[in-house]
């Protein structure tokens, strides 16, 4: 457990980093115009590689009756990988972007989607305790990644060209490493006269998964919508609303990588009835996320502006107090992300997606109108309301809901 926990805390580290990391050289090298045209592209991506991850691997891994196969899994994100690129295509056309701004996209939509594919490989891995191998993996990737890309754009000065450097880095690692560790755990090979059979097994876990999906699409929604309008109403703060929301990235780096590891434990735990150690961990997740959250909230509010303005060297100065509310607002949606994964567990639905549903709509209406008046500062405070609404309710439906099965298990 030891050794999962270090690689794992590496191995994510590494993985959420990358798009920080990334950020920085192509602000530094390109200028703040090309970064916001990355972080937004970047963010499309990213919605994409939602949808390319349906159930995401906690559904897999909490399969511990073994209802499916993992070659079922792998085979979901085959199928849902070229549907994604469909979507994308899609997606630009109906904005009427640029060639440049279209080729980007879909780079780094196809590297998510090799990103996706991978993690259904992880997903073995981390069947067969070997979670520690998903960290290198990670590691591997954003080492080799980070380096190709800032080699390239420094030689190139080419964002598109640099991302394709990314692809390759991932593709290597996937064929080199991903594959042959599964294949000592697992025969993951499809046979050419078994290939309907699993896909048949996908079509039924997509149409299972279906309210995981929606559920981590409307969670995904809540940073993009306002991210939507600022990119079309002020794009000239794109760059800037993309490098403030990577304190993001960091509080749901923790949660990341201290819920993990324990995915198959509150799995076992909830099929054991054993409700108290399943909140005792349940509470430490939220403990440990908002206290790492609230150090970063302390930091940044005494050196943050300063940190970026070194970092990026774009001066901050006029998003101070955007800087600290999107950082509750990254605590929030931290904890939101935990709630998220334990109803996923506990394979309730109908909750989450609701409360999800109903405050991302009221998002997307107030967006409209308060970003286009208020531009970065407007979606910052919209960010931040909103999960912390989205937190509030889920811990109370929570709350009910463990409540009632405790109810049930001691009545039976």
């Amino acid at each position: 457990m030891k050794k999962d926990y270090i690689w794992n805390t590496i191995g994510v580290l590494a993985q959420n980093a990358i798009s920080p990391l990334l950020l920085i050289v192509v602000t530094r090298l390109n200028g703040i115009s090309d970064s916001g045209l990355f972080s937004f592209a970047f963010s499309v991506a990213i919605i994409f590689w939602t949808i390319s991850m349906w159930g995401g691997r906690t559904y897999q891994v909490s399969d511990v009756k073994k209802e499916y196969s993992n070659r079922s899994y792998i085979m979901v994100r085959l199928l849902l990988g070229v549907a994604v690129f469909v979507g994308s295509a899609i997606f630009c056309i109906a904005n009427n972007y640029d060639l440049l701004k279209t080729s980007l996209i879909f780079a780094l939509v196809l590297f998510k989607v090799i990103e996706s594919i991978a993690d259904s490989i992880y997903g073995i891995m981390q069947a067969h305790d070997r979670l520690y191998s998903t960290g290198k993996s990670l590691l591997y990737k954003a080492i080799g990644s980070l380096a190709v890309f800032s080699i390239i754009d420094l030689v190139t000065q080419n964002v598109l060209i640099s991302s394709l450097g990314i692809i390759i880095v991932n593709c290597l690692v996937v064929a080199f490493y991903d594959i042959p560790v599964a294949r000592k755990l697992e025969v993951i090979k499809f046979p050419k006269d078994e290939i309907r059979h699993y896909i048949k097994d996908a079509i039924v876990i997509i149409k299972r998964c279906w309210p995981i999906f929606i559920v981590a699409f409307l969670a995904a929604f809540s940073l993009n919508i306002p991210r939507y309008f600022i990119d079309m109403y002020h794009p000239d703060e794109i760059g800037y609303f993309g490098i403030l929301a990577m304190p993001i990235t960091l509080v749901v780096l923790v949660m990341t990588f201290i819920l993990q590891p324990n995915i198959v434990q509150l799995s076992r735990l909830l099929d054991n009835n054993d409700f108290t150690r399943f909140k005792k961990i349940v509470a430490k997740l939220m403990y440990i996320t908002f206290l790492v959250g609230f150090s970063i909230l302390i930091a940044a509010y005494f050196v943050g502006i300063q940190v970026l303005h070194i970092v990026f060297g774009v001066d901050f100065n006029n998003y101070r107090d955007a800087l600290s509310i999107i950082i509750v607002g990254a605590i929030a949606n931290a904890l939101v992300a935990i709630f998220i994964n334990v109803f996923v567990i506990m394979r309730r639905f109908k909750e989450q997606f609701y409360i999800l549903l109903i405050t991302n709509l009221l998002l997307l209406t107030v967006s409209i109108s308060f970003v286009k008046e208020y531009g970065l500062m407007g979606g910052v405070e919209l960010f931040t309301i909103v999960n912390i609404l989205q937190i509030i309710l889920l811990f109370i439906a929570y709350r009910m809901y463990v409540n009632k099965l405790e109810k049930y298990a001691k009545e039976n």
